[in-house]
């Protein structure tokens, strides 16, 4: 009887350590993209909305048109609910009614005039672009240190015009490295 007991407490390790891994490891995620249509079907709007969900951004996109502002609020709502805390939503769903071209060639001709002094943003810009649609802006290139990735972010959500931007800068560092002198 007295060895069973001496058992318990290693048997009840032995239990936990297989329990371990599959606790460290998160759970299945159910797919987001099916989550929100899901949302948008009961909403009526899944012949109108498109979703497509980027695994490295953690964002939803919507796109698509719908008739009305309110149908835009509502694909945003509905989207942001399936979501909730795993990601974003990035709403680029165009407006019948509402011609965003104008609206959009303004906003990336603006960010290209703000940061043509490459040396007032501290970056060289090669490759750096901007694309609008629908006043979401995408930020493309390359840069050479996440601070001025954040900056560059920063100023673009600052322009009259951009609901939300997307910063897809990739920081890019110099490859120099440095030799040790050994004395």
């Amino acid at each position: 009887m007295k060895s069973f007991l001496r058992l318990i407490p290693v048997l009840t390790l032995m239990g936990a350590a297989l329990l371990t891994p599959g606790c460290s490891q998160p759970a299945n995620q159910p797919d987001v993209e099916a989550r929100v249509n899901d949302q948008l079907k009961a909403g009526n709007l899944d012949d109108k909305v498109k979703v497509d969900w980027k695994k490295d951004e953690r964002a939803v996109h919507l796109s698509g048109k719908v008739d009305s502002a309110a149908e835009k609020a509502r694909a945003e709502e509905l989207a942001q609910k399936a979501v909730g805390t795993s990601g974003r939503v990035v709403n680029e769903v165009a407006i019948a009614s509402v011609d965003m071209g104008s609206v959009d060639d303004r906003i990336e001709k603006q960010l290209g005039r703000i940061f043509e002094d490459r040396t007032e943003w501290d970056f060289d810009g090669k490759g750096v672009t901007f694309d609008s649609k629908e006043g979401v802006v995408t930020i493309t290139g390359h840069v050479e240190s996440a601070a001025v990735k954040a900056k560059i972010g920063e100023r673009a959500r600052a322009v009259e015009g951009v609901k939300d931007v997307v910063n897809d800068l990739k920081v890019q560092t110099s490859k120099t490295t440095t030799k040790r002198v050994r004395k």
